[in-house]
């Protein structure tokens, strides 16, 4: 893939997101303290925290901040995982699982912190994200993962169906659980947000410069485009499922290691008071239990946003 023959996709955030920064393409050779390789939410997330802490760093970016998969998501701000549970990630990973599972714990408030610091306009609600369950066996889910979060300090609660007919505005769900530190944003502002801070803080950018490849020279990491190169000695690979859409050189071991997702999502017109007061009244993040999930949320214009996923190869499709 070619920056020049990637357009920028056709999405609801698209069409209602303010521009993101005017960014220079990478020209010439820099210098930094460290080289972040794509500007989506890891990437622009590991440049403001290093700043943060005094830290000269640039990021290259194939096309603008936001435009994979950090601008095109349902934008729900979900502090767990799918698989494994918490018990799970401390038994195999011990010290380690236990900060990791902490970062979990904490990552919601981590961002809605994040965006209230530095007035992010990213359409942030911090209203809770629930887990509705959708079939009588998939109860067992919902208590195991309230009683091991409960014990990591987690805000989190187990729902009857009366009680999830109540937040939901549907009798369809078995019961489930709700963690009150997550919520929603619009994804591709806050990505172009982040850029916006990551430049105010003293960061640089640099997009529509696809990084060819990257190696090490002596004590630096060499990061070359077409029309330049960055040394800097530490180097953040952050190019996710696009690692070897630009380059198929710049990291095939990584590239290899992706799993393909179809998402989709479609969105209502603004919906009325009335229905607004029956259906998600409290605004929450949903998204349930089934395999290949499905979820919604309201936007900022009171549509509801709703999709899902397919996980894996074969017929994705077909299987949707």
């Amino acid at each position: 893939m070619e920056t020049a023959n990637a357009p920028w996709p056709k999405s609801l955030w698209a069409a209602v997101t303010p521009a993101g920064p005017d960014l220079p393409e990478l020209k010439g050779s820099v210098e930094a303290d460290v080289v972040v390789i794509g500007a989506g939410f890891t990437g622009l997330s590991t440049a403001l925290h290093l700043r943060e802490q005094g830290i000269d760093v640039a990021v290259v970016e194939a096309v603008e901040p936001g435009w994979g998969a950090s601008g095109r998501n349902n934008g729900q701000v979900i502090p767990t995982l799918s698989r494994p549970d918490p018990e799970d990630i401390i038994k195999r990973h011990g010290a380690a699982g236990e900060r990791l599972v902490g970062l979990i714990r904490d990552s919601a408030s981590i961002l809605f912190d994040l965006v209230r610091r530095y007035q992010i306009q990213a359409e942030a609600e911090q209203s809770g994200w629930v887990q509705p369950v959708h079939s009588p066996g998939r109860i067992k889910i919902a208590e195991r993962r309230v009683r091991q979060w409960s014990k990591q300090g987690a805000p989190v609660e187990l729902l009857s169906s009366d009680e999830m007919r109540t937040m939901l505005g549907s009798s369809a769900w078995y019961g489930g659980f709700w963690n009150k530190s997550g919520g929603h944003i619009n994804p591709l502002a806050l990505a172009r947000g982040l850029a916006h801070v990551v430049l105010q803080q003293g960061g640089r950018i640099y997009a529509r410069s696809p990084v060819d490849s990257y190696e090490r020279e002596g004590d630096r990491w060499i990061v070359r485009t077409a029309q330049g190169q960055i040394s800097a000695r530490a180097l953040v690979v952050a190019s996710n499922a696009y690692t070897g859409e630009f380059s198929k050189q710049l990291s095939p071991g990584i590239a290899s290691e992706v799993m393909p997702v179809l998402s989709w999502q479609m969105a209502t017109q603004p919906l009325s008071e009335q229905a607004r007061r029956v259906i998600i009244p409290g605004r929450q993040a949903v998204s349930d239990t089934h395999g290949e999930l499905y979820f919604m949320r309201y936007d900022a214009r009171n549509r509801l946003v709703t999709g899902g996923n397919v996980v894996g190869f074969g017929d994705k499709t077909e299987r949707l």
